[in-house]
């Protein structure tokens, strides 16, 4: 007899599918038993059969019974096969026209060409479901009381961490230096790009990292050791952090402000793209290569003004390596002075005054417009303090020109070895370049119609 194998595991936190090969297993050794030839197996690994998500093993197995494939169906449990009533009719109705056994190796057989064996199979589904909603209750509710007291709760391995919530390196190390180089100025795709060739692989179903996937890293609060439940920063964690707090609100604060400068969509190729303005609309150019031989160049939409790009590239290149070669400039970019225990004191007072509020709403002696009033206006009070502390911790991409850690390379190798993305934040934090309109028929570059503004 023709047999398939359909397994099924809910949660596979370790992601190598043990559990679904321990099912196969059993299922082979009872199709063995039973002398019969198993032609294919069909499974759906870390897929919870409640969870909403279509099941491609389950839905290919269906289709295979519908075409007669298989004259025999094996399964570890009812409940690997359907969880839900839905499906438990689909398989009802294609085995009583397929005439297709169905066996389980916990369950005996599931006898649906009867009115009887169906009535079983639909009293184990609704147990089914009711045990699984029950186990969901008591993890929520566990998981409440876990995260009241800080401790760690994972339903899946997170990215730099063992399970049981240990630092694990050198994922740990990648993050902390992902963090380091955003704030400095790098683009979280430049990082994606890196973690891809280089770096470390993804936790979950997804082979490759892509920006969305990185920036929810850089900017989870579990890598300072602040416990979330349902989406929100309820206190501290009771396991070793990879950033301490500062940091956190700092990436966060930053990735999470669409106006924050050389915001771009995109990682820059060429240094320009974005930075450089038109002295006619002042919209920011955009680099472009012209068909056939012609040298790549820079140009707003409308196309007022167009300029060879290697030419104005060189001319801003050495502008802004002269400034840098400064003999003041440590002086000149080191940051604002910021008191920051300062700042973490008022932080504290507005934390505990907004405990106090819900003391007194909880007591009766304030209403709750009242209590909302003041938990607004101390929360809006935090977040300007915690702005203030994440603009303290954020980098500066002129320091890494400058500070001296690419010993052996003159300014000017350094500038040119500096990624375009890099450059480009570099230039729009020191000056803007505005290219204006030049006479008609000159067609060598001349610096005469650049202006050059400083920020600093």
């Amino acid at each position: 007899m023709r047999a398939a194998i359909y397994t099924r595991i809910s949660d596979d936190q370790t992601g190598r599918g043990l559990g679904v090969a321990r099912q196969l297993e059993d299922c082979q050794a009872l199709a063995d038993k039973q002398g019969w030839n198993v032609t294919t197996t069909y499974d759906d690994n870390d897929i919870s059969a409640y969870s909403g998500k279509t099941r491609p093993g389950f839905e290919a197995m269906l289709k295979a019974m519908a075409a007669g494939q298989f004259d025999a169906l094996l399964c570890w449990h009812t409940d690997r096969l359907y969880r839900n009533m839905r499906d438990l009719e689909r398989v009802i109705e294609l085995a009583d026209a397929k005439r297709i056994e169905i066996r389980t190796v916990q369950g005996g057989t599931l006898d649906l060409s009867t009115s009887a064996g169906r009535m079983v199979a639909r009293i184990l589904g609704s147990v089914a479901r009711q045990e699984s909603e029950h186990s969901s209750e008591r993890r929520k509710r566990a998981n409440v009381q876990r995260a009241a007291s800080g401790q760690w709760v994972v339903a899946r391995r997170p990215l730099g961490y063992t399970m049981d919530g240990t630092p694990l390196e050198p994922e740990a190390s990648a993050i902390r230096q992902a963090i380091t180089d955003v704030l400095a100025g790098k683009s979280v795709r430049a990082v994606a790009r890196e973690w891809n060739e280089c770096g470390p692989r993804t936790t979950g179903s997804a082979t490759t990292w892509r920006s969305p996937m990185v920036r929810r890293v850089l900017m989870n609060p579990r890598y300072a050791a602040l416990v979330v439940h349902q989406g929100k920063i309820v206190g501290p964690g009771k396991w070793k952090a990879l950033i301490d707090e500062d940091t956190h609100h700092g990436i966060v604060a930053y990735l999470s402000d669409p106006t924050r400068i050389n915001y771009v969509g995109f990682e820059r190729k060429y240094q320009g793209s974005g930075v450089y303005r038109c002295g006619v609309c002042g919209a920011a150019l955009v680099h472009f290569v012209p068909a056939g031989a012609r040298p790549r160049a820079y140009s707003c939409t409308q196309r007022h003004v167009r300029r060879q790009g290697e030419a104005l590239d060189k001319y801003i290149d050495a502008i802004v390596v002269e400034w840098l070669s400064r003999t003041d400039i440590e002086k000149l970019i080191e940051p604002a002075d910021v008191d920051v225990a300062r700042l973490h004191a008022q932080r504290t007072a507005l934390r505990v005054r907004m405990d106090e509020l819900a003391s007194l709403f909880a007591e009766g002696s304030i209403t709750a417009p009242q209590l909302k009033r003041g938990t607004t206006q101390l929360a809006n009070n935090i977040d300007a303090l915690e702005s203030e502390l994440a603009a303290a911790t954020r980098g500066n991409p002129v320091s890494t020109l400058v500070d001296g850690s690419q010993s052996g390379f003159g300014l000017e190798k350094r500038w040119a070895v500096t990624a375009p993305d890099i450059r480009g934040k570099v230039i729009d934090q020191l000056l803007t370049v505005t290219v204006n309109r030049s006479p008609r028929g000159l067609r060598r570059f001349d610096p005469n119609y650049v202006d050059i503004g400083w920020k600093v």
